[in-house]
């Protein structure tokens, strides 16, 4: 029982804190440089789109304002069978010749809508865009002059969080923070293997339809530009701004739907993973997949020290780290108390937060395997 205790609570250490502490020691030692340079190839900016009645008119006009030559820049927006104003809203744009709209009448997944938007383009670079996310000006700049590396294959932008009341924007800035730093060392080390489909630049020339069962569709883009010989670059840079979800709820959600598209990936590794590319797989199998785990190993710790607490000569850390974890659910569930009545959450919102990503991943395994976690999915409420 205690080789199981510290079996569980190594991996959990290497996750949260040993990996972030390796891969920084690599990128140290093997720093690869990006020969970025100003440069202007032609660029179609897509932007998927299902009800989103309250921003799609701010994603377009940010979209078209954007500081980059306009005649290298078209806009193409495609709404998957939304059943709410964002149609008629999208329609004030047709007359528009730098912006091309293409209406589903059925609702086929983000996928779908951008792989039908990345058939119509005629840019050298796509960059596909959450309606949520507005640009800054310099973003489509800052973004493309990677692509003047002819190794960079696939690049993507900085994801910021607007500051609001969401109860959850300081765990969630924080998380935000821990994953941008992880994504920096691991492109300084070649690529990083975490991207976010808010502002997701590749090469035309690189791109492939995506299977339209897919969920993690800009995940598997990662992949794809992997399994090319390309690199995947994070540019810290090249800003996007977005608002907190309203709610842990929201957030548990969100992460879930990503929980199984992970497991989705993991099952179809052999076709989907980039096997040319060993520095790839150890970063997947460390900041992907033992993440997937971390519900079971946190119940290892627990369950193993719980018993371990009935035994003679249970050693003092396993003692104090039986109580800590006590300490811990404690504290998580004052945080969810404090965010269902409203109270201001504080640092209390950082274990809750913690708490319901674990739990959010073991969700997403139950769906995923029941076959429940389709391409289609609710959408997490944000604050505006």
């Amino acid at each position: 029982m205690l080789s199981i205790f510290w079996l569980c609570l190594g991996l959990i250490c290497y996750v949260y804190i040993g990996y972030p502490i390796l891969i920084t020691a690599l990128a140290s030692v093997r720093q690869r440089r990006i020969d970025a340079a100003p440069i202007h190839p032609t660029v179609s900016l897509i932007v998927c789109a299902y009800n989103e009645e309250d921003i799609i008119g701010r994603k377009i006009e940010n979209s078209l304002s954007l500081n980059y030559p306009a005649h290298l820049l078209e806009v193409i927006v495609v709404n998957d069978g939304s059943t709410d104003r964002t149609s008629s809203i999208i329609s004030k744009y047709t007359d528009k010749p730098d912006i091309t709209i293409v209406h589903s009448p059925v609702r086929e997944g983000k996928a779908a809508a951008m792989n039908r938007a990345a058939a119509l383009a005629k840019g050298e670079i796509l960059i596909f865009s959450d309606a949520r996310a507005i640009y800054r000006a310099d973003s489509l700049k800052l973004l493309v002059r990677n692509f003047n590396d002819p190794e960079v294959g696939c690049v993507n932008g900085n994801r910021r969080l607007h500051k609001n009341r969401s109860p959850i924007f300081g765990s969630e800035k924080s998380y935000w923070g821990y994953e941008a730093y992880i994504k920096t060392k691991e492109t300084q080390c070649g690529s990083t293997v975490s991207v976010s489909g808010a502002m997701l630049a590749i090469r035309a020339s690189i791109f492939e339809p995506i299977p339209t069962n897919m969920i993690l569709d800009d995940a598997c883009l990662a992949m794809q530009t992997l399994r090319k010989g390309f690199r995947v670059i994070y540019d810290p840079a090249a800003l996007c701004f977005q608002s907190s979800a309203m709610s842990t709820r929201d957030e548990v959600l969100r992460r879930q739907r990503i929980t199984a598209g992970r497991f989705q990936m993991l099952l179809d590794a052999r076709a989907l993973w980039p096997w040319n590319d060993k520095l790839a797989i150890f970063e997947l199998v460390s900041h992907k997949v033992m993440r997937l785990f971390l519900p079971f190993f946190s119940a290892g710790v627990f369950l193993s020290s719980a018993g371990l607490m009935f035994l003679p000569d249970t050693p003092e850390i396993v003692i104090a780290l039986f109580w800590a974890q006590i300490a811990f659910g404690f504290l998580a569930v004052i945080g969810w108390i404090s965010e269902k009545f409203g109270w201001k959450v504080g640092l209390l919102g950082i274990w809750y937060y913690i708490a319901s990503g674990n739990f959010a991943s073991f969700r997403g395994l139950v769906r995923y395997s029941k076959g429940r976690q389709t391409v289609l999915w609710d959408k997490a409420r944000r604050t505006e």
